[in-house]
Order: C-alpha cells, then sequence, then structure tokens
C-alpha cells in the first residue's frame, strides 16, 4: 500500500495551451464598440473596446462582407480595451476598399454573439510593406495590357501573346474569369487578377508574362534577406505549372543590360496542384539558376537580386501536353526579411 500510494503521488504541473472557460448561466455583453467608422486604414486604426459581465473565453471575428477576408483573435477576459485593428487579415483575401465588415464576438460555452459593423473607405497602401513592380495590382488593366490604337507595350509589362497571338491561348486582366472546372474565379485583393489559360502550340511552354523595367526602391544586394512573394490561383491540377523567372544584369556580363545568352534567370518552379487562392514566398537565395542557356543559363550563377532588370511568369503543362492549362495570379511583391504580410 505504502509503495502504492508514494508511486501515485501527483507533482504540479503547468496546463499546455490555451485555458478555456465557459460562459456561465448569465453571462452577457454589456458594450461593444469598433471606433471610428467609417475608417481610412491609411490614416487610422480601428480599436474595439467591450465588457462582459463574467470572465471568459472569447473571438473576435472580422468578415468582409465583400471580400469574404477574415481576421480571427482569441483570449480569456471579462472584455476588450483598445483592441487596434490595422486592417490586417488571416488567409489569401484582402479587406477592399467601400466594403462592410462585420465584427462579431462569440464566446466559448454559449451561442450568445454581440456584433457591430465597420465600414470601410480605404484600406492599407500594402505597397508600401516592399518594393512593388508597378501595376502588379492588375486593378487599371490600361497600365498592363498594350492598347490597339495605336499599338504599344504598357510601359512596364509585356504579354507573350503580343504583338503575335499564341495560338489556343488567352490571357489578360479580368474579375469574372470562370476557370476549366466550371467555378468562378474570386478576386484575392481588389477586384482584378490576370490570367493565362489555354494549350498553346508547343509540347510544354503555353505562354507568359514580362515585368520589365526599375524595381523602385531597389532591391537589396543579400539574396538571404530579399523574398518574391505572389498570390497564384490553383485548380487542384498537377499538369499545370508556372516558372517565375528573375532577370539579372550579371556584372560580368558582355553585352549592356540583360541578355538571355549573357546574364542569369533564377528561377522558382511551382506546380499548381493547389485549389484557391494561395500566397507563395520564395526566399531569394533558394531560387535556382536557369539550365537553358539561351535564356538565362549563361551567367555567373550568383543570386544577385539588386541585379533584377525583369521577370516572368510563364505557364507549362508538366505531363500532358494534350490537356490545356490555366493560371491565375495577383499582386506580386518583393519584402525584406520576411514573407510579406500586411506592415502597418
Amino acid at each position: 500500500m505504502l509503495f502504492v500510494l508514494m508511486a501515485c503521488k501527483r507533482e504540479p504541473v503547468s496546463y499546455l495551451g490555451p485555458a478555456y472557460i465557459a460562459a456561465p448561466e448569465g453571462f452577457a455583453v454589456t458594450s461593444f464598440t469598433g471606433t471610428p467608422s467609417p475608417v481610412n486604414f491609411q490614416t487610422t486604426t480601428v480599436a474595439f473596446n467591450a465588457t462582459f459581465t463574467h470572465t471568459v473565453t472569447y473571438s473576435l471575428t472580422i468578415v468582409g462582407q465583400t471580400s469574404g477576408a477574415k481576421l480571427v483573435r482569441s483570449g480569456v477576459a471579462n472584455g476588450i480595451t483598445n483592441e487596434l485593428w490595422k486592417g490586417e487579415m488571416d488567409g489569401p483575401f484582402f479587406f477592399r476598399d467601400g466594403e462592410n465588415a462585420i465584427a462579431t464576438l462569440s464566446f466559448f460555452g454559449t451561442s450568445l454573439t454581440s456584433s457591430v459593423t465597420i465600414n470601410i473607405t480605404k484600406v492599407q497602401n500594402y505597397t508600401t510593406c516592399g518594393t512593388y513592380p508597378r501595376f502588379g495590382d492588375f486593378e487599371t488593366p490600361s497600365k498592363v495590357e498594350p492598347q490597339p490604337i495605336p499599338p504599344y507595350y504598357s510601359a512596364y509589362w509585356a504579354s507573350f501573346n503580343y504583338p503575335t497571338p499564341i495560338p489556343n491561348v488567352t490571357q489578360g486582366v479580368d474579375s469574372v474569369a470562370v476557370d476549366y472546372n466550371g467555378k468562378p474565379v474570386p478576386s484575392v485583393q481588389g477586384k482584378k487578377y490576370y490570367f493565362i489559360k489555354g494549350l498553346g502550340d508547343q509540347p510544354v511552354f503555353v505562354s507568359g508574362l514580362q515585368y520589365f523595367g526599375s524595381l523602385i526602391p531597389y532591391l537589396n544586394a543579400d539574396p538571404n534577406r530579399v523574398w518574391f512573394n505572389i498570390y497564384i490561383y490553383g485548380t487542384g491540377d498537377a499538369n499545370a505549372s508556372v516558372d517565375i523567372e528573375m532577370q539579372e544584369d550579371d556584372i560580368d556580363g558582355t553585352t549592356g543590360g540583360y541578355q538571355g545568352d549573357d546574364d542569369d534567370a533564377m528561377v522558382a518552379h511551382v506546380t499548381l496542384n493547389h485549389k484557391g487562392w494561395k500566397l507563395f514566398s520564395f526566399r531569394y537565395n533558394t531560387l535556382v539558376p536557369s539550365s537553358n542557356l539561351p535564356f538565362g543559363g549563361s551567367g555567373n550563377h550568383i543570386h544577385e537580386p539588386n541585379r533584377i532588370r525583369s521577370w516572368d511568369i510563364v505557364l507549362l503543362k508538366k505531363s500532358n501536353p494534350n490537356s490545356p492549362v490555366e493560371v491565375y495570379f495577383d499582386y506580386p511583391l518583393f519584402t525584406l526579411d520576411r514573407p510579406f504580410k500586411p506592415c502597418k
């Protein structure tokens, strides 16, 4: 008996994870506010304040009524004091200018909720979170696509499908596209995105889009610190892939400016077998030097992000040359020291 009692002696332990305290009978929310509303997130933030009759586990969930963007915060308290919301979100979808966001308090152990509405006049200016390729939100199609009269390239973007169309390919800016599965493609940021889809006329290559021109501010020279981020929509098709190619004007090149047969292209390979929108972030030093000698495989093979002069996103077929593929993408952004997240 003595041995058994000694062996079963309990020692004090610390609980791992959050404490969950259920709302007792009679629990109530005595106040809940979110101010200011309307709010311009480029100049101010929203402060949430609330009081409860008891200490309880709560969640504050904010959902954009147009965008579907969402932010969730949780805690254990008998109220909220100046819980600040700077316009950030969880998941891929961005809040939008002009939409209402409903903030709802819910509680462990009860179906009771309390809500307030926040009108967003302006979202954060996310372009300040890094180095932004101009018009990379694709909200201004005239700055991305060449105009027919007179015909010319846009100042920063060049479609591989222009001026000579690639057979069996469509591409451009859209906001109401329908994918090959018959599903509408929602906007992840703003109202528009860029798409490329089709069979093309080659076994692997379909088409692409290039950004060229100066990246202001210039990128840091340290490839360990530079990240490239882009939102990509996938349909779960393992045959669809993209190559993201960063084209460097190497300092030891023999010809000025970027030349495919004289300089580097650093490449990220992405298979589009995910479904829906997803943020892809690549640390620059993990990109692979191109092995294609005429197209960026003839440089010094040194990662030099400060020498990027253009970059491409290229749609490819991985395994079945006879099956059309598609890609939708939005909001490319270079960031420093971390993947993209709202910076304000």
